[in-house]
């Protein structure tokens, strides 16, 4: 099976080798190459297969890796495996998806494709694919504080997270408007996330119930005047109920006002209100992603509301 490895060498603590990794895939039967996702050739090499046919795409890294791979590769009918080596793995966790490069190497013939939608969002830049979500209120302004401040890792996450916790206590919101399958929202807002997997931003679940392969997005928002209630969450730990977040599916989402931040995957606009409108949704044609038979559509699975 000729598998194209893409990598990021920067990706968790210890990472394998690129070596390493090409030695890994050859004892479990594949015929590899390799690319860094951060080399000049990544690209070119996602976007040639005629030149260059493959197999299968494995993503080694973090979300931004995997990111990375899903909106850059041409063909869509190439399956993709996902070795989560990043710190939040939000994405490979939203797809039950767990181990080790040899135990993912190893599992690769028992697992199946499953469809993930790729999201779309529409602005003066041009269309900006994305994975995770479009932030927009609170959660989006306090991790583009920590992203300005050049925070990573595991230190990132908790910064974020109480960054988050700190507005939401002193009082902050954010005026926001859309306009979502034809129906207005607008008021003051806490968070507000447009998302197409269940986790976001620092490790956090907002919508436990999300299906990254159905075709809708995950509208999900809480009021300033439920501040009270969100604070309780946030200090519940890892055993907290569900999430207190109002929660519409759509195919269609218009931002019209979208406060001081906006967060398109893992970018930033630090003054959207010279941005006009975000149009948001979903491309026609899906990518396959290789999960574990127990992750796949239809099977049962447990899917437990975790907080910060």
């Amino acid at each position: 099976m000729r598998t194209l490895l893409l990598h990021s060498p920067s990706a968790g603590d210890d990472g394998p080798s690129r070596d390493d990794l090409l030695e890994t895939f050859r004892q479990a039967g594949c015929e590899p190459l390799s690319c860094a996702v951060n080399g000049t050739d990544f690209a070119e090499m996602l976007c040639r297969p005629a030149d260059l046919p493959v197999d299968l795409v494995v993503a080694v890294g973090g979300d931004g890796t995997v990111t990375r791979v899903l909106t850059h590769l041409s063909d869509r009918s190439i399956p993709i495996a996902i070795v989560p080596q990043g710190t939040a793995n939000n994405i490979a966790d939203a797809l039950g998806i767990a181990g080790d490069p040899a135990e993912i190497a190893s599992a690769l013939g028992n697992m199946v494709p499953r469809p993930f939608d790729i999201g779309f969002a529409k602005g003066p830049w041009g269309n900006h694919r994305f994975i995770e979500a479009v932030g927009l209120g609170l959660l989006a302004r306090s991790m583009a504080e920590v992203d300005e401040a050049g925070t990573s890792g595991g230190e990132q996450i908790r910064t974020s997270r109480e960054t988050f916790r700190r507005k939401v206590a002193g009082g902050e919101f954010e005026h926001l408007k859309a306009i979502v399958d034809g129906r207005t929202l607008e008021g003051d807002f806490l968070l507000f996330e447009v998302m197409n997997i269940g986790q976001t931003g620092p490790d956090l679940m907002l919508a436990p119930e999300a299906d990254p392969g159905d075709g809708l997005l995950d509208v999900v928002h809480i009021r300033a005047d439920r501040r009270a209630e969100m604070l309780e969450w946030l200090d519940g730990g890892p055993e907290a109920a569900m999430p207190p977040l109002d929660v519409i599916r759509a195919r269609e989402v218009e931002i019209v006002w979208a406060g001081k931040s906006l967060r398109l995957g893992d970018n930033f606009s630090p003054a959207p209100g010279a941005v006009g409108r975000v149009s948001i949704g979903i491309e026609p044609e899906q990518a396959r992603i290789l999960v574990p038979p127990a992750a796949a559509p239809g099977a049962a699975a447990d899917k437990p509301g975790r907080a910060a």
